[in-house]
């Protein structure tokens, strides 16, 4: 293999890395009635607080319809304590996946390492089966640093519980303790003392056998 083949592969390797060590999403769980809307959040963890940029794909379960405003827009808001001077560009895609795009022309920062990043709004058809499903991101969720370095999150997936009690799940995030909490590739906290793999804590990848 040449050099140069060899170095690309290497800063390729790096990338990947940085984003999984360092950057990860993932949603509070929701809950919502047949015929009503409610708001997801997507949350992002990030250790590396000098990110100007990301891009996420999500995918909604059978059921579960993102709701537009009067232009037809995607209805979604950001959370100020994490951007200040950012945008959030929405669309939905011909496969129906929801497209979110926050940025600065400014070139402004992400603040903070852990916490909600945005909130979109959805609706669950007056039909739609109860139980627990699934709202995930899909391909690779493009992060951009301050120095226009672009690197991907792994995919992520959250649960909205559809019910006629909402009041089955505390809508309020808690606090992490990303010193000693481990999480899978995927972003998900580990709960189990008997972990095996391949996981992360406090932003570093550990092995155990």
């Amino acid at each position: 293999m040449k050099k140069n083949h060899i170095l690309l592969l290497a800063a390729f390797m790096c990338g990947t890395a940085w984003a999984e060590d360092n950057n990860s999403f993932y949603f509070t769980d929701a809950a919502i009635k047949p015929g009503e809307t409610t708001n997801i959040e997507l949350c992002m963890r990030n250790s590396a607080t000098d990110l100007t940029c990301v891009e996420a794909e999500i995918q909604l379960p059978e059921g579960l319809s993102v709701v537009c405003d009067e232009e037809g827009k995607p209805i979604a808001t950001l959370h100020a304590n994490r951007v200040a001077g950012h945008e959030i560009l929405t669309n939905v895609l011909d496969n129906g996946n929801l497209k979110l795009l926050v940025c600065s022309v400014s070139g402004n920062l992400i603040g903070g390492e852990e916490g909600p990043l945005l909130s979109f709004c959805v609706q669950a058809d007056e039909v739609a089966p109860k139980g627990e499903c699934v709202v995930k991101t899909v391909g690779e969720s493009l992060i951009v640093n301050s120095e226009a370095e672009a690197f991907y999150s792994v995919g992520v997936a959250g649960n909205v519980l559809i019910t006629d009690d909402v009041t089955a799940i505390d809508h309020t995030p808690q606090a992490i303790d990303n010193s000693e909490a481990v999480y899978d590739l995927a972003g998900r906290k580990m709960n189990s003392k008997h972990r095996r793999g391949l996981f992360i804590k406090g932003g570093r990848k550990e092995l155990h056998k």
